[in-house]
């Protein structure tokens, strides 16, 4: 018994060939071709909008934390720029430079390149130490960022935080 498909089989289809098949057919083909607009369902279209609710919904929260970390990246790499800058100072000048003027920067203390943080030198009671440190620009978008707030580095190498995650480095 071979498969209708559509409604134009049924017409070729003659009667007397097989009279049960056509009946039963015919009455499906009727069925689903009723007179109504093409389009969709006031239902489809609110399971259509729960479901995107439901993806946003974990989808935002998950890329404005991609992007916090993302941000932290500006103030971990101009760090790691400035510890290499003053190591080259102390080899010349055997002392570290008090501030980012003495490096060659126009201010004593300096935005990093994207500008999410303010980044400074400390030389805590000698100029053979010293401690570079990145926080975030007030107002701005790593201002709410608490789980890693400022960045520091020092003349040993150490890298830490300030916010209440250890390991943002």
């Amino acid at each position: 018994m071979d498969i209708i498909k559509n409604a134009t089989q049924i017409d070729r289809m003659r009667a007397d060939q097989d009279p049960v098949v056509f009946k039963r057919c015919a009455k499906h083909v009727k069925r689903f071709s009723r007179n109504r607009a093409d389009g969709f369902t006031l239902i489809e279209v609110l399971i259509v909008v729960v479901i995107l609710s439901v993806v946003a919904s974990i989808a935002v929260p998950s890329y404005g934390k991609f992007m916090t970390n993302a941000r932290r990246t500006d103030a971990m790499v101009f760090l790691s720029e400035l510890a290499g800058e003053q190591q080259r100072y102390f080899s010349e000048n055997n002392e570290y430079a008090a501030n980012l003027k003495t490096l060659g920067y126009p201010n004593e203390t300096m935005p990093t390149p994207d500008g999410h943080y303010t980044v400074s030198i400390s030389n805590p009671g000698s100029t053979l130490r010293y401690v570079l440190t990145a926080t975030p620009v007030s107002g701005g978008k790593q201002a709410s960022d608490d789980d890693c707030k400022a960045f520091l580095i020092s003349s040993t190498g150490a890298k830490s935080n300030t916010g209440s995650k250890s390991n943002c480095w």
